[in-house]
């Protein structure tokens, strides 16, 4: 009910996806990166198959939208955990889907699954929809990111020395799992060892049991960082594995709601006010020095002049 209004649960039958129960899974093969394609049998054995979802900045595939929503969203986590192990190739980034392991995956895996009609919005700061693409995912994604990236696209001119960075507010600081998107996006335009500032309220905690149960045997980012390589890629530990990624050789610091004990576990370096998270990064950037404010960072495309489009 928090999702669907009471007069569409009341009218029709909602079915809630669950990518553990390989018993409600087809298999549809696998993609040329050997990537198994599974999906929800529900959605397969519909007559008419239509996808919803947004179009905006995502990490390591790009963009969201297209047909997203139904071969990750409707997966099973075999499908996930080998879909997301991309994540490591350098060429998986936020902003890019031509040549990017990640997004090109996508669509092979919805060649598999079929997805007949996508409808995807593009929406601006203030979450007010700037316009919408309707049809075929794959045409709607060809006009749709060029918008999504006319609005989400911040050129830098040189890299910072010091970032201050939101994920945005609610929803997008919901938790830990989201609010990561911020830190991930923007250290793409931080020097080597530039201090952050995340401010994120994260009010459900972690938001992911698998990630907080793993991490919690961890003691530092170094640690993460040496057990999660030669493991076998989960999705929930993942979340470490790019918060250790990314904090390892700096100062990372999270102004939160969340309690001091599940920072501590989670290995987020706490601080009580928004002006002691400032001075965090301030007092490590000598004068005349570049500090970067991002107040949405989850729906931002930082990106160096000089660098690759």
């Amino acid at each position: 009910a928090d999702v669907v209004p009471p007069e569409i649960l009341e009218r029709y039958r909602v079915f809630s996806h669950d990518g553990s129960d390989e018993t409600e899974l087809v298999d549809l093969g696998e993609t040329s990166r050997g990537t198994p394609c599974t999906v929800c049998r529900e959605y397969y054995q519909a007559d008419f198959r239509i996808v919803l979802g947004n179009i905006e900045p995502h990490q390591f595939a790009g963009f969201s939208g297209g047909v997203k929503s139904a071969v990750i969203g409707l997966a099973g986590y075999r499908t996930i955990n080998t879909h997301h192990a991309l994540m490591m190739d350098p060429e998986a980034r936020i902003g890019t889907c031509q040549g990017n392991p990640a997004r090109e995956d996508i669509e092979e895996l919805g060649r598999l699954v079929r997805v007949d009609f996508a409808l995807n919005p593009v929406l601006n700061d203030d979450k007010e929809i700037v316009c919408v693409f309707a049809g075929d995912p794959v045409e709607v994604m060809a006009r749709g990111v060029p918008e999504a990236e006319r609005i989400s696209l911040a050129p830098v001119e040189q890299a910072f020395d010091g970032i201050l960075v939101s994920p945005g507010g609610h929803p997008k600081d919901i938790n830990v799992y989201q609010s990561q998107k911020a830190l991930g996006h923007v250290i793409s335009v931080a020097r080597r060892e530039a201090p952050i500032a995340i401010f994120a309220a994260c009010p459900e905690g972690s938001g992911s049991a698998r990630y907080e149960q793993w991490v919690a045997e961890c003691r530092s980012h170094a640690d993460v960082m040496a057990r999660f390589r030669p493991q076998e890629f989960q999705v929930g530990p993942h979340k470490a594995y790019q918060i250790a990624r990314d904090s390892v050789d700096r100062t990372v610091v999270w102004y939160t709601e969340m309690p001091s004990y599940l920072t501590t576990k989670l290995l987020l370096p706490q601080v009580r006010t928004p002006q002691e998270a400032a001075d965090a990064v301030c007092r490590q950037v000598a004068p005349g020095g570049r500090i970067g404010v991002v107040p949405i960072g989850n729906a931002t495309i930082p990106r160096l002049r000089d660098s690759r489009a």
